[in-house]
C-alpha cells in the first residue's frame, strides 16, 4: 500500500529546499506547453507567486512527488497550481488531490480562517468564505477533462487567446459544511469524496501549523496498468 499525504509547507529551513524543487518541477512539466502557446517560462514571477501563495508538499511514502498552491481572492479560493513528477502522472494521484482541496474548502472553519484577511474586501453583508474554487489551464492540456470531471466548469466563456489555442478560466461551486471537521481527529473515520478518485482517503491529525493533513492509502499500480489521468 502507497501511503499519500498532503501537508502545508511552512516557513523553515526545508521551506527553501521544497521551493526549489517546486519550481523545477514547474519548469520542467509546463516548459514545452509554454513555447507552444508562445509564451515564456518567468523564474521571478514563480518566486512571486510562491511567496504569496497557501503552499502545499504532496508525497508518497515519505517522499516528496508534487506540490499544491493555493491563492485566496475576496470570494473565490483560487487554484494556482498542481504539479506532479512524471512518475506518478496519470495514477490517480491529482484526482485524490483534488477531492482533498474540495473537502478542504467546503470546511466552513477554514474557509472563514483563509478569507478572514479579505473580508473588507467583501460586499456589504457577504460571508467571509470562498463561494467557489477557480483554476486556469490550457484548452490543449490534457488535465481538462480531469478538472471536468470534478465538477469545474468554464467561467462565462472566458479564454485567454494565445498561439495554439487559450488559456481557459474553469470554475467549480462550494457548498459549505457547517460540522466542526477540522478538530483533530483520531478515529481515522472515512471522510466522503466526491469525484473518480481511486484512493479511499481517510481523515488524519492536525499538522504542527494547525492545518489539516489527509492521508490517503491505495494498492500499487504499476505504469501500464494506470488509468489515463494526465495533469499539467
Amino acid at each position: 500500500m502507497d501511503d499519500l499525504s498532503i501537508t502545508p509547507i511552512s516557513d523553515s529551513a526545508c521551506s527553501s529546499y521544497l521551493s526549489a524543487a517546486a519550481r523545477r518541477l514547474c519548469c520542467g512539466n509546463m516548459l514545452a506547453t509554454y513555447k507552444r502557446h508562445g509564451m515564456s517560462w518567468d523564474e521571478e514571477l514563480f518566486s512571486e507567486r510562491w511567496r504569496d501563495n497557501e503552499n502545499y508538499a504532496i508525497r508518497i511514502n515519505g517522499e516528496w512527488v508534487g506540490f499544491i498552491s493555493l491563492k485566496a481572492l475576496p470570494d473565490i479560493l483560487y487554484l494556482r497550481d498542481l504539479q506532479l513528477v512524471p512518475h506518478w502522472q496519470g495514477r490517480g494521484v491529482g484526482s485524490a488531490c483534488l477531492n482533498w482541496l474540495i473537502q478542504l474548502a467546503t470546511q466552513q472553519e477554514y474557509g472563514q480562517s483563509l478569507m478572514k484577511d479579505r473580508a473588507s474586501e467583501l460586499s456589504p453583508g457577504a460571508q467571509p468564505c470562498p463561494r467557489a474554487l477557480r483554476l486556469r489551464v490550457f484548452s490543449d492540456s490534457p488535465a481538462l477533462a480531469l478538472y471536468q470531471r470534478h465538477g469545474f466548469t468554464l467561467v462565462n466563456e472566458q479564454c485567454t487567446p494565445t498561439r495554439s489555442g487559450s488559456i481557459m478560466a474553469l470554475e467549480r461551486p462550494l457548498a459549505f459544511q457547517t460540522a466542526p471537521t477540522l478538530a483533530p481527529r483520531g478515529d481515522h473515520a472515512p471522510l466522503p469524496l466526491s469525484g473518480n478518485a481511486s484512493l479511499d482517503t481517510i481523515i488524519g491529525d492536525l499538522t504542527e501549523e494547525d492545518a489539516l493533513t489527509i492521508t490517503a492509502k491505495r494498492k500499487r499500480q504499476s505504469p501500464p496498468a494506470a488509468r489515463n489521468i494526465a495533469h499539467h
